[in-house]
């Protein structure tokens, strides 16, 4: 179990982190996010013992973090960082050495991780002769091949293609199996809906939101309502009960007020279509998403922090 409690870190007269606590158990997808600035990066450079937070602590298994602890963590950063001119086994061998794996190992996991992503004929090719998804695989097969117990994840999918994501997503789940404490950083909601168990969403250094996904969207949520809408869709701002519409592609994805009646407001949707010329060809009630809550919120711890500095003046 990985504990973070009431970590702080100051940058001069900035407050990157602000008296934050999470923890963070094993088996479990924990998706960090929040806007850029929000002190996601600082969060995870304290964890990994890169800085050290000006109070509070940060606890593995109960107990405060030592020197050796950084054996325990794997780190995929959002920024890829491979010697190019090195060749791919010999960069693997490398890194993995710094983490205190013996010769023999080394060179077993090479080969199970570089047949696991079909890279094997790879293995003594240089890193610059490689595409981006696949030097962008030998970096992930770096983070991981020593056993970590703690992963970090910034950014994993970014820049694959859609199979090679799968497969990544395949392997990332196959170690919460393991009992790993896996966290992953995106700015990709709709990524995080879909693969993590647990959310902590920070802004200004500060969480505003912890809890899984169901319980976010239970208490943070308004539910929405979808329709797939041809031709002029203006009357829906007219409507008295439609709080607001974002449009998404060929979808219109409709918010409701509080108190609505769904069916009545529905029902209203359909007849003002119709008088309008307006086809619809699906209509759906659905559940409010990750992207939606996190502009919300977002949003409002912004204007709640705009005015404590204007109250401050």
């Amino acid at each position: 179990m990985l504990q973070l409690k009431n970590i702080t870190k100051n940058y001069g007269s900035f407050r990157a982190v602000d008296d934050l606590s999470f923890t963070a158990e094993e088996g479990k997808i924990i998706g960090l996010i929040g806007p850029n600035g929000a002190g996601k990066s600082t969060t995870i450079r304290l964890i990994m013992n890169i800085l050290q937070p000006d109070s509070g602590e940060i606890l593995i298994n109960g107990e405060p973090y030592h020197d050796e602890d950084s054996d325990l963590i794997g780190y995929l950063p959002e920024e890829r960082g491979l010697y190019k001119k090195q060749k791919v086994s010999d960069m693997l061998r490398y890194l993995a050495s710094l983490k205190g794996m013996n010769a023999e190992k080394i060179e077993t996991q090479i080969d199970l991780w570089l047949s696991r992503f079909g890279l094997s004929k790879w293995k003594n090719e240089k890193i610059d002769a490689l595409s981006k998804g696949m030097s962008q695989k030998i970096q992930f097969i770096s983070a991981i091949m020593h056993s970590p117990k703690i992963i970090f994840l910034d950014e994993p999918f970014s820049g694959l293609d859609p199979v090679s994501s799968d497969e990544l997503l395949n392997v990332i789940k196959e170690l919460k199996t393991q009992g790993r404490i896996i966290m992953f950083s995106t700015h990709v909601m709709e990524t995080a809906e879909i693969i993590c168990d647990h959310i902590i969403m920070i802004n200004h250094g500060k969480k505003i939101l912890d809890g899984t996904i169901q319980d976010i969207r239970r208490k943070y949520g308004s539910d929405t309502i979808t329709i797939d809408c041809a031709g002029n869709h203006s009357f829906l701002s007219e409507i008295e009960s439609v709080a607001g519409v974002t449009e998404r592609g060929h979808e219109l994805n409709i918010a409701f007020k509080p108190g609505a009646d769904v069916n009545a407001l529905m029902k209203e949707i359909v007849n003002k279509a119709y008088e309008n010329r307006c086809t619809i060809s699906s209509l759906k009630v659905d559940e409010p998403s990750l992207h939606s809550i996190f502009v919300s919120i977002a949003a409002q711890n912004d204007g709640e922090n705009t005015n404590q500095n204007t109250d401050k003046k």
